[in-house]
């Protein structure tokens, strides 16, 4: 276990968006610091990273999960929209 003292305005500020993120400031700073670290094994795969990405954006909110799913849906609708207005009527959807 490590010990860090902070100056009391890195402390306020460390506390302050802890608070926001709905977060003790113990567990906002080692998310932190676990984010910023490079990585020990140079040799992790592909698929090891997007395992952690997975485990980053990962959330049961349902209103968390609905707003994502409306963004996707509005991508899909952006993408085939520019795919029609570029191509013509003819245009093969890029999501059906």
């Amino acid at each position: 276990m490590i010990t860090i003292a902070l100056p009391p305005e890195i402390e306020d500020r460390l506390k302050g968006e802890a608070s926001r993120r709905g977060l003790a400031a113990e567990e906002y700073a080692q998310k932190i610091i676990i984010e910023h670290l490079p990585v020990s094994n140079a040799t992790a795969s592909l698929s090891d990273l997007f395992a952690e990405w997975d485990a980053e954006d990962h959330t049961d909110d349902p209103a968390e999960i609905a707003r994502r799913n409306q963004e996707f849906e509005e991508f899909k609708a952006s993408m085939n929209r520019n795919r029609l207005e570029m191509e013509g009527p003819g245009a093969r959807r890029l999501f059906p």
